[in-house]
């Protein structure tokens, strides 16, 4: 390779660490203690029995995949939490596993593909359908919303009558303008032109340790992943579960804690957010999987505990 050749390389890949682009290659974390976490699931009262549950219509929401390999893969996820909630037999043909990222790990397949009681899923490409937003208890969003005045005004409709919402990694970026609209149905919102991020590494700091959402989890979860910060909305009015310590500009070293999990409740509905999950391997991860599934028992009215049976299905461990 010329000279010339060797140096708009090595510009490149400056560029691309400079910028922090999506692209960047990263590796994923090692598994974590399958010991420590099923010391924090112990924490947890004892499930509802069985006989007891509500019956919940969940729809997942996804749309075609935008980013590198394993980053953004929102058909993935759709597919396989499709699986781990809904069972093997939610109409997902043949698919046999639930982590997203490398091979399927060992373990009995019919425990890991079981789901759990008295859940049905369903998938919407983009948006739901008007049967779906009619028949949902629990929506759950995983790609970018394209948020315009019509989803804007379906989404206070189904929270309005109670209906739970979760919004995932770009679920809270608006379409222009609508920022505070879609922060005043969701808590926080990211905007244009004032919202930023980074890719990489971050200490999540548990910020409401007394919330049953954040049951028995550590005060510090270290994770590699991409945050969004500052948002609008009113921070005031918003439950802050978990944060991470993020410049206050770019230009000063000077950090403060930014929301990286959420909840929010509007009128009869609730919403939770969880900024992370820019990597297939962070849905793996059996911490941000606890506070992703218990943030959605949560936002459709249960007991926060009620999937934390999924939490370690199909999860590598350490042992």
């Amino acid at each position: 390779m010329k000279t010339r050749e060797v140096v708009v390389c090595v510009l490149i890949v400056a560029a691309f660490v400079a910028l922090d682009l999506p692209g960047f290659a990263a590796e994923a974390p090692e598994p974590r203690s399958r010991s420590e976490v099923e010391a924090v699931l112990a924490k947890a009262p004892k499930p509802v029995a069985r006989k007891d549950l509500r019956k919940l219509n969940i729809v997942l929401v996804a749309f075609k995949k935008d980013h590198s390999v394993d980053e953004h893969d929102y058909p993935l996820w759709q597919k396989r939490w499709h699986v781990l909630l809904g069972g093997s037999k939610a109409g997902q043909g043949s698919e046999k596993q639930v982590n997203l990222y490398g091979p399927a790990p060992q373990g009995k397949q019919k425990k890991i593909t079981a789901g759990v009681p008295k859940v049905t899923v369903t998938t919407a490409t983009g948006w739901p359908n008007k049967q779906q937003l009619k028949k949902a208890d629990l929506i759950a969003m995983f790609c970018y919303g394209k948020w315009d005045e019509q989803k804007l005004g379906d989404l206070e409709k189904f929270l309005s009558r109670g209906g739970g919402f979760v919004a995932v990694h770009p679920a809270v970026i608006p379409e222009k303008n609508m920022s505070l609209k879609l922060a005043s149905l969701i808590g926080l919102a990211w905007e244009d032109g004032y919202t930023g991020w980074r890719h990489g590494p971050m200490d999540l700091k548990i910020a409401a340790p007394d919330h049953p959402i954040c049951l028995g989890l550590p005060k510090t979860i270290h994770l590699l992943d991409e945050a969004y910060w500052p948002f609008k909305g009113d921070r005031s009015k918003v439950t802050v579960l978990a944060t991470s310590d993020e410049k206050v500009s770019k230009e000063s070293e000077q950090t403060r804690p930014e929301p990286m999990f959420y909840a929010y409740k509007y009128g009869k509905g609730r919403a939770f957010t969880c900024v992370l999950g820019h990597y297939t391997w962070t849905f793996d991860d059996p911490y941000v999987r606890m506070l992703l599934l218990r943030g959605m028992a949560w936002a459709a009215g249960e007991s926060p505990y009620r999937f934390d049976p999924l939490v370690l299905r199909g999860v590598p461990l350490s042992e």
